[in-house]
């Protein structure tokens, strides 16, 4: 067997029980209606906010251990709302999120740390347009009971980053690079 099959068998056996762990871990499923991600960008000094109406998830955890786990969000990029139409529709364009080309945004992690009783922050990997790039998320869990959760957290990104607010909208002296996205995520444990 030669070097290259040996390191491609550790890395699939790697991977067989990783999904397996995770596998044995309580699957949680979003509740749509009592939940959302809203984002908060700065332009000319006041804050324009929007949020995505339609977003998707796997969510792996234990109560009892939020340590371990994972997470796979994927936001409908086309779902974007926001105050006025002019704000969605550039927002919509190619030399923003490019929902045309680019309609799904993704966050993936499955490293957590817990920063006290209720605090946690997830390291993962958002991808938005083609662009991917680590994000940490800090949230505070509140466990309604063993069945339903709610999570409600935080991260600050630059949009740059993304590639996101092209030509005209590069400079960052009327639109400003960082970006707070926020979210509140009620939770049931599926059956």
């Amino acid at each position: 067997m030669n070097v290259y099959i040996k390191s491609y068998l550790w890395v699939l056996i790697f991977f067989v029980n990783t999904l397996t762990y995770a596998s044995k871990l309580p699957e949680w499923e979003i509740v749509p209606a009592q939940s959302e991600i809203t984002f908060t960008g700065t332009q000319n000094g006041a804050p324009v906010t929007g949020r995505f109406k339609k977003f998707t998830g796997q969510i792996f955890a234990d109560p009892s251990n939020y340590k371990t786990g994972s997470i796979d969000i994927t936001i409908d990029m086309n779902s974007i709302a926001a105050p006025f139409e002019d704000i969605v529709t550039t927002l919509a364009s190619p030399d923003w999120f490019n929902v045309k080309t680019f309609p799904n945004a993704e966050f993936k992690a499955s490293k957590f740390n817990k920063l006290d009783d209720k605090t946690y922050e997830a390291e993962g990997i958002l991808t938005i347009r083609d662009k991917s790039a680590p994000v940490t998320l800090k949230f505070v869990v509140d466990q309604i009971s063993n069945d339903q959760a709610l999570v409600e957290g935080s991260s600050t990104i630059k949009r740059s980053t993304f590639g996101v607010g092209q030509g005209e909208w590069e400079s960052t002296d009327e639109i400003q690079d960082e970006v707070i996205v926020r979210f509140k995520i009620t939770a049931t444990r599926k059956k």
